[in-house]
């Protein structure tokens, strides 16, 4: 099953290919820059399957049916474009993955308060009365296992 990649994206594809090479050969011949052997044979591959297939990669998974690169195949041309413009190339970030979030106030001596009121700051405390009674006395609790003991006059015999 052939699919239909529109011609003019092809041509398009095609161009920046060939721009890409006729400019690393324009810079490779003065300066240090040049393309490597695998960057040499990937546009060579590349340019040679659009123009006998209209497209240079059959799996749906790793790109848009209606474009004649795949992603990865886009970012190396355009890869390839850079170093042949003399534009250093990024490194790939490592490790940046899952971190734990920092906090905001981190390193600032800020240390945060609770904003509660305390209402028994507002009443002062009552002298005791000479005339009240005293409070009764707790009793003092029972220590060891509990007693059961029977109480009487629950049901009546006949």
């Amino acid at each position: 099953m052939t699919r239909r990649v529109d011609e003019k994206k092809t041509r398009k594809a095609l161009a920046r290919l060939r721009r890409a090479k006729r400019k690393s050969e324009e810079q490779g011949e003065g300066e240090e820059i040049s393309l490597s052997e695998w960057e040499a044979e990937f546009i060579a591959s590349v340019e040679e399957r659009l123009e006998e297939y209209g497209s240079a990669f059959a799996n749906p998974e790793k790109g848009d049916l209606s474009e004649p690169l795949s992603a990865l195949q886009n970012h190396k041309v355009k890869e390839i474009h850079k170093k042949a413009s003399g534009k250093a190339r990024k490194p790939m970030k490592r490790g940046g993955g899952l971190q734990a979030r920092k906090p905001m106030n981190r390193g600032k001596g800020f240390q945060p308060c609770a904003n509660v009121r305390d209402i028994s700051d507002d009443f002062e405390p009552d002298a005791p009365d000479a005339d009240a009674p005293a409070p009764p006395a707790a009793a003092p609790r029972p220590s060891g296992p509990p007693k059961l003991t029977v109480v009487k006059g629950g049901k009546e015999e006949d």
